[in-house]
């Protein structure tokens, strides 16, 4: 009766949590850290499907292969159909209900990345002026060279909450573009 007033449940509740302690346990056990959050141990109404996705997102993820949204949904949808599982539909609440039973959350990939020096940037904003004192506004250019890296994989994916994702290193397949502009252009554009 103590117990159940400092944890402000009913008597009955926590009978039936005494009653099935050896249950909840193999439950917790199987699903490790994903329980923490969850109130109840419902299973998925799909619970072969769940196993299969869930065991090849783990596969990929040892493999360091990013998974995002599409990539999970598509995956589901493959493994239905070669269980023959009829009535699933990959809906927004079925993904959100399968990460919260095995607790995943969506994080961005710590890669590859360097910064601008905030000196740097001050000393050129600085001699600009200078630089472009005897030209006339439509003779300055800004021109950039950029990558359009087009065999990239995702840069978020599916991870345990707490675990920390680092990407792999980056396809560098890409076209090279160069970008070019002047202020006079800028007249020209009109707002869509």
């Amino acid at each position: 009766m103590y117990i159940a007033e400092l944890l402000r449940l009913a008597t009955s509740t926590l009978n039936s949590i005494f009653a099935k302690k050896d249950e909840i346990h193999q439950q917790v056990e199987k699903c490790g850290n994903a329980c923490k959050k969850r109130k109840t141990g419902k299973e998925s109404t799909f619970a072969e499907l769940e196993t299969v996705l869930f065991t090849w997102y783990q596969q990929a993820r040892a493999s360091n292969i990013p998974i995002d949204g599409t990539t999970l949904r598509e995956k589901a949808k493959i493994i239905a159909a070669q269980l023959n599982v009829d009535n699933f539909s990959v809906s927004n609440g079925w993904v959100s209900r399968f990460k919260d039973r095995h607790g995943l959350i969506f994080k961005k990939l710590a890669g590859e990345s360097a910064e601008v020096s905030i000196e740097s940037t001050d000393a050129w904003l600085e001699s600009l002026p200078s630089l472009l004192g005897g030209y006339e506004p439509r003779n300055v250019y800004s021109a950039d060279e950029t990558g359009l890296f087009f065999n990239m994989l995702p840069d978020r994916t599916l991870a345990y909450k707490g675990e920390s994702c680092h990407g792999r290193k980056h396809s560098k397949d890409r076209l090279t573009m160069l970008q070019c502009v002047n202020p006079s252009v800028l007249g020209h554009l009109k707002p869509s």
